[in-house]
């Protein structure tokens, strides 16, 4: 009988958003030249057999003839994707030519990278997710493929050995050969920069109202909801909202950065996001486009948009399923993935801004333009729109036409999209200090009791909202959004309790829905 030989690499696998810690467990020994695979492989993990060994082959190495095992640790998760090839190669490698080849120390490296059959390490998907995962695990040092590089390579905190072989990676651990290590980041982190030219509010005239309205919803990141003509701005107004909200922390950048890089989303630069995204599907998108779903659960639409904007344009036009399923995100900021083998959780804390005509010919209300839509075709084209969504909606404002003077007029642009995100990062730094001790970031986040604790109000403030609830008849959910509400507009102003002026206007938000389902 032979020698036993055994070796252990560290990888990752990823499921769901959590990125796992793989050891790649590699044992030869003497008997029947056999190749097994356990541990939970996937199909992809499970066809890297015969990946590994044309690799390895065509690499100029010789394939041990002795019954290989290679376990895939945590036995009880399962395992996908093709970039177990290299760690699995490496472990193989490193049991044949025992005593040779150098392994780093088991928990501060790790490999990922598929294989071509001829030995070319080929880019892998999740590279970012990875790397984040497994930093989180006290792993410095990763071998992968060199076209992993731009998307990694910013990424702080790392040490990156990029390679284009197999052969290379083997060289070098043999002491033959060195690959160039690469510092990810160098400790630098980019900046966001606001929106500008085309994208830029100082650009829309008029409509002074709704950019108050929006204002406050950045600052709170409180949804909204548009009602309007064709034509009067609101998508417009909707794709200049992500251009005044602060850039990403360096842990929202982080979450961000990881739910693209799982949803198999490129990017054009290296490292972490910086600029919160802005998603606009088109309303002929499926459920599970939104939602995110397949056999092995991918974000959607919800959760591309977390720590960022969602755009739903035309909102009767979406299918009343997919709108729906907002009702959990917008109260939870989670959307959960159930399939029979797994249940994935994404994040999906965005801020949802809604456009919407107030009928299907568009003019209903209009007072240059005769509306022709009858009352059944009105009740049928609002009807997609359910009151419990409706009521999960903070803001809701109507955007009239403009004036032709206003339009024509070189004077009647407004505030620039720098200086009210300036504004709105002044606010947004009084929430972060009010909820500090708090799992809240923003004003919108707020639970009941932290509603009774900043929100308190007058005696004349209680009147004056109790005749709101009972003019209206609105809501309980209603009623604790108007007082969040009310909070932002205070923290606008740097005021330190509400005002009468300030539930006003929030309570003005909560109208507009009565007005248009009212018939």
């Amino acid at each position: 009988m032979g020698n036993d030989r055994f070796s252990k690499i560290v990888t990752a696998s990823v499921n769901g958003l959590d990125t796992e810690v793989v050891t790649v467990e590699t044992d030869l020994t003497s008997g029947l030249p056999a190749f097994n695979l356990v541990g939970l492989p996937g199909s992809a993990v499970k066809e890297s057999k015969e990946r590994v060994r044309a690799a390895i082959v065509n690499s100029g190495y010789e394939f041990p003839l002795r019954r290989i095992t290679v376990n895939l640790s945590p036995a009880d998760t399962r395992k996908d994707g093709s970039h177990f090839d290299l760690p699995i190669a490496v472990g193989i490698l490193a049991g044949a030519v025992k005593g040779e080849i150098w392994l780093p120390e088991t928990g501060r490296s790790a490999f990922i990278g598929e294989l071509s059959l001829d030995g070319a390490l080929r880019r892998t998907a999740y590279s970012v997710a990875m790397a984040l995962g497994l930093q989180e695990d006290g792993v410095k040092h990763i071998f992968l493929p060199a076209g992993n590089m731009m998307e990694v390579g910013e990424l702080p905190g790392l040490f990156f050995y990029p390679a284009d072989t197999l052969n290379e990676v083997v060289c070098h651990l043999l002491g033959r050969g060195e690959i160039p290590v690469v510092r990810g980041g160098a400790g630098k982190r980019k900046t966001a920069a606001p929106a500008s030219g085309i994208e830029d509010f100082f650009d829309v005239k008029g409509q002074e109202a709704v950019k108050r309205a929006l204002v406050v919803a950045a600052a709170g990141a409180h949804d909204v909801c548009m009602t309007g003509p064709p034509g009067v701005g609101k998508s417009m107004l909707a794709k200049r909202f992500a251009g005044i909200l602060p850039g990403l922390s360096d842990t929202e950048s982080r979450e961000v950065t990881r739910i693209h890089s799982i949803a198999g989303e490129r990017f054009s630069e290296g490292g972490l996001m910086t600029e919160r995204p802005f998603r606009s599907p088109h309303h002929s998108a499926t459920q599970a486009s939104i939602t995110g779903g397949g056999h092995r659960p991918r974000p959607g639409e919800l959760s591309l948009a977390h720590r960022g904007v969602l755009f739903l344009d035309e909102l009767p036009e979406f299918k009343r399923e997919v709108l729906e399923v907002l009702r959990q995100p917008l109260e939870d900021g989670t959307v959960t993935i159930s399939r029979a083998t797994r249940t994935s959780t994404f994040p999906a804390n965005f801020i949802l801004i809604a456009a919407l005509n107030p009928c299907p010919c568009g003019y209903r209300n209009d007072p240059r333009r005769e509306c022709h839509c009858s009352l059944m075709q009105i009740q049928r084209y609002m009807s997609k729109i359910s009151g419990p969504l409706l009521d999960r909606i903070d803001i809701h404002i109507e955007v009239p036409p403009v004036d032709y003077n206003e339009l024509s007029s070189a004077s009647a642009a407004g505030t620039s999209s720098t200086q009210i995100r300036e504004q709105v990062k002044a606010t947004r730094d009084i929430q972060t200090q009010r909820f500090i001790k708090s799992k809240a970031r923003h004003n919108a986040d707020m639970g009941h009791r932290q509603i009774q604790q900043h929100c308190r109000i007058d005696r004349e403030g209680h009147q004056i909202l109790k005749n709101a609830m009972n003019d209206y008849g609105l809501s309980a959910r209603a009623h604790d959004k108007i007082l969040r509400i009310a909070r932002t507009i205070a923290d606008l102003e740097t005021s330190e309790n509400i005002q009468t002026s300030h539930l006003y206007e929030a309570i003005a938000y909560r109208t507009l829905d009565r007005k248009l389902w009212a018939g």
